[in-house]
């Protein structure tokens, strides 16, 4: 049984535009405070552990999956909390991306929930999260 390997673990560039970088990566935990102002897009759930990643990198976006949402939307929770810290966050439906997959999470994620933040940048959810965070970076309207 595999229980952690090294894929997926070091944040990977896949666009760049405006004077920004989008990262992905598996897990939020691989990120860092080195990624501050950029955009991360991980697999992990967007619950609270995730909105403190998030804020202690002081990155301007992230998103994650948001595991079903679960019991008092617990999924997106941390997500939710990121609008304190002025930093746009989405989640994408479970159903659309594996949950601790990153790569699968900017392929194939569709927002299922953004929060103030994130809506007043302009994403929204029904659409794919790819499409959407190319389109913010290119615009740098963050």
């Amino acid at each position: 049984m595999r229980i952690v390997d090294s894929h997926g673990t070091e944040p990977v560039p896949v666009h760049r535009s405006a004077g920004r970088t989008v990262w992905v990566m598996g897990s939020i935990a691989f990120g860092s405070p080195a990624l501050a102002g950029d955009v991360i897009v991980t697999g992990s759930h967007g619950g609270h552990s995730a909105g403190e990643y998030a804020a202690s990198y002081r990155v301007a976006v992230v998103a994650c999956n948001d595991a079903g949402m679960g019991k008092n939307a617990a999924g997106v929770a941390g997500l939710r909390a990121l609008d304190e810290a002025g930093i746009a966050a989405a989640g994408v439906g479970h159903t659309s991306a594996r949950i601790g997959d990153g790569p699968d999470t900017w392929e194939n994620g569709v927002v299922s929930f953004v929060n103030e933040r994130a809506r007043a940048l302009g994403l929204r959810p029904g659409l794919p999260l790819r499409e959407q965070i190319v389109a913010l970076v290119d615009r740098g309207g963050f």
